[in-house]
């Protein structure tokens, strides 16, 4: 316990107690458990006439990790400790540097004083994984600063700089150093003038007429169908403060806290803040262990490599793009130029930030002029076997440890097998999907040759480029699953189901876009193709492709066409229903054999993430993931599922894997279902041993 929580001697009758967890000082349960021991000792010793609260290293606090709020807590909660520092007899100063977040927050806002760097920031981002404070916070804020100061904060998230929480009253003192000697000096002032403790729950409440309107104007703003509570019970929590006595109003505080944790979107939420969490905690290391990015080169001049380089050059990144001639090059550098020169025509962009941009982008023809790049990324297009020859010439010229990174249409594990073959380790296939608008993802697809330092370049690149990376063995994880989805909902289609149910419904459970709007935007010759690389994928009869190649066959490819599934135009570019896709939909219908019978919401919606959590299963399993949450981060980073709904892996998990199994088993009863809808062997062996896809690598 001594080593969590440090307790020194700052001067005589002084007590220090120092948050000691590195790296981000969690106030996990044994944590708090030392924490609350340190304080009781402290505020119980005769001599003790203040304590100092501070945290060792860059940062005061990051909370309670999120992953621990569904644990049963027999250790002193959060609640505890802050009511110990309220009926605390000394002054009570907390010190804040770096980060002070969620629970680390509400222990410094317990404090009776506060002092802080000038580079600290308080934050109560919970609301964020659906909870409002739980260690009376909606109590102690509306007493501390004005209504709507406590109520940005809580219903927002969004930490605030410690010189702006010391003008809206929340800190005492800013310093520029020597925090901890500021801490002291505050606490030595305090005794000196015998102005004491000064907790909370003994000041004022302000006006009602305006605590009340300042709820009234955030609950007009709530919207009433939202899935995610915690908004509103802040409100609820903010206005017992005003309507109960303290001790009550804890109460209920503690109560809105425990309707939020078991509701279902809460859960998901803390399931992917915990996941995001962790890749944080992955970017750190590859940040500590790559090399310096310096010069990025780009073998590619078509539209696409065009926007990424658009892409390298917002996130700060110097470019050299290459291309086999000339021409091409300069055709590419063109498309660069129009599109800054459109940017500052809108008033997008001023002619600084313009020359800022391209002063960074520079050009070169041939494979040469990449030499000494030591991460070069080809962005040129076409399938693999014609794009090969060039990766061949850039393995040949690029220097010992160069990373070279491949980009378009994954061509599957085998593909990319051979291609690592060119330079072993530093080989690797940089996967940016497009399914959605504005897809956050990059998915790293890896051999088992790939080196460390190749994969810590490629993640550093991708954060850089404002993407969340995703390490994967071979094979993408979001298309597999995403197709799976797809599979399912072209048999629910054959059976009579419209392509237009089905978006709805999976819009309505959390997706921005349909799965056939996904698909659309993939093409229907990129989904067929895929399908074509899954066992029995030419065969219509195990894996539903009627519908899909007649569409393609009749001048149907996807969005890029103008037609798919969807109609596309200047006016209507995220799609309209086509009517004229009916009579294709009935004739596949006849050729099958099929008796319409269509599927409502919950049959739709209960089939394709049953799909989509099979699919993730054989991910799991074959060692393509680690983890289930790193399934479901692929489908909200690169599907634009909603957060709350956790993902795929996690509704599983809500649902019951035997539920799961139940549905799987009824799919597979369907011609050809059993053998692609047979509950995966990881799905059998989890319900055997009584666990959930959660528990895979926790």
């Amino acid at each position: 316990m001594t080593r969590l929580v440090r307790v020194e001697e700052a001067a005589p009758g002084i007590v220090r107690l120092v948050l000691d967890n590195p790296p981000q000082n969690m106030l996990t349960a044994p944590v708090r458990a030392a924490l609350d021991q340190a304080l009781s000792d402290a505020l119980a010793a005769r001599g003790t006439r203040a304590v100092l609260i501070a945290g060792a290293g860059h940062g005061f606090s990051m909370g309670v990790p999120p992953n621990e709020r569904d644990i049963p807590d027999h250790t002193p909660t959060m609640a505890t400790i802050c009511a110990r520092l309220d009926g605390a007899r000394v002054p009570v100063v907390a010190a804040l540097n770096g980060m002070v977040m969620g629970a680390g927050c509400e222990l410094a806002l317990a404090a009776h004083y506060r002092v802080a760097l000038r580079g600290a920031h308080l934050g109560l981002p919970d609301v964020a994984i659906g909870l409002p404070p739980s260690a009376g916070t909606t109590q102690r804020l509306p007493r501390l600063a004005a209504p709507d100061v406590g109520l940005q904060m809580m219903m927002t998230g969004q930490p605030l700089p410690a010189p702006k929480a010391q003008r809206l009253g929340l800190v005492d003192v800013v310093v520029d150093e020597d925090l901890g000697g500021a801490a002291l000096r505050l606490a030595q002032g305090v005794l000196e003038e015998r102005a004491g403790p000064r907790p909370a729950p003994g000041r004022p409440l302000p006006d009602f007429a305006a605590l009340h309107e300042a709820i009234a104007r955030r609950r007009e703003t709530l919207d009433p169908d939202s899935p995610v509570i915690a908004h509103a019970r802040i409100l609820d929590c903010v206005e017992a403060a005003a309507l109960l006595p303290y001790e009550a109003a804890l109460t209920y505080e503690a109560a809105a806290f425990e309707d939020c944790l078991d509701t279902v979107p809460a859960r998901a939420l803390r399931h992917v803040t915990q996941a995001e969490r962790d890749a944080r905690h992955q970017l750190a290391i590859w940040q500590g262990t790559a090399p310096p990015l310096g010069q990025v080169g780009l073998w590619g001049w078509e539209p696409d490599a065009a926007m990424l380089a658009l892409e390298g050059l917002y996130a700060g990144l110097t470019l050299r793009m290459a291309a086999p001639d000339s021409d091409a090059l300069s055709g590419g550098v063109a498309q660069v130029d129009a599109t800054l020169s459109a940017a500052c025509e809108a008033e997008q962009m001023d002619e600084a930030t313009r020359a800022a941009l391209w002063s960074r982008l520079s050009g070169a023809t041939g494979t040469g002029g990449l030499a000494d790049c030591a991460l070069v990324i080809m962005a040129d297009t076409g399938p693999w076997p014609a794009r090969r020859p060039a990766a061949q010439a850039l393995a040949a010229v690029l220097p010992q440890g160069a990373v070279l990174a491949a980009t378009g249409p994954v061509p599957g594990p085998a593909a990319l097998a051979e291609a690592a073959q060119e330079r072993g380790g530093d080989t690797l296939w940089l996967h940016l999907p497009g399914l959605v608008p504005d897809a956050q993802l990059a998915e790293v697809l890896v051999t088992p040759a790939t080196t460390p330092q190749a994969l810590a370049s490629l993640g550093v690149l991708s954060h850089r480029l404002g993407r969340v990376p995703l390490v994967a063995q071979g094979e993408s994880p979001l298309l597999a699953v995403v197709m799976a989805g797809l599979e399912v909902a072209d048999a629910l289609v054959e059976d009579g189901t419209s392509p237009y149910a089905v978006d709805e419904a999976m819009r309505a459970w959390g997706f921005g876009q349909g799965l056939y709007q996904m698909a659309d935007r993939l093409g229907l010759e990129g989904v067929l193709a895929l399908r074509g690389q899954l066992p029995g994928g030419a065969d219509p009869l195990s894996r539903p492709i009627l519908v899909a190649g007649q569409m393609l066959a009749e001048g149907r490819p996807g969005r890029a066409g103008g037609r798919g599934y969807y109609l596309y135009s200047d006016t209507t570019p995220e799609g309209q229903p086509d009517p004229a896709l009916q009579p294709l939909l009935e004739a596949a219908r006849e050729v099958l054999g099929k008796d319409p019978r269509p599927a409502g919401a919950d049959t739709i919606r209960a089939r394709v993430l049953a799909g989509m959590a099979q699919a993730g299963a054989g991910l799991i399993r074959r060692g393509v993931v680690r983890r289930a949450d790193e399934i479901d981060l692929g489908l909200i980073h690169g599907a634009g599922l909603a957060r709350w709904r956790g993902g795929p892996m996690c509704a599983a998990d809500e649902v019951d894997l035997l539920a799961l199994r139940r549905t799987l088993l009824d799919m597979a009863e369907r011609p050809g279902g059993d053998a692609i809808w047979t509950p995966d062997p990881l799905i059998v062996e989890l319900i055997k041993s009584g666990r959930r896809f959660g528990d895979l690598g926790a």
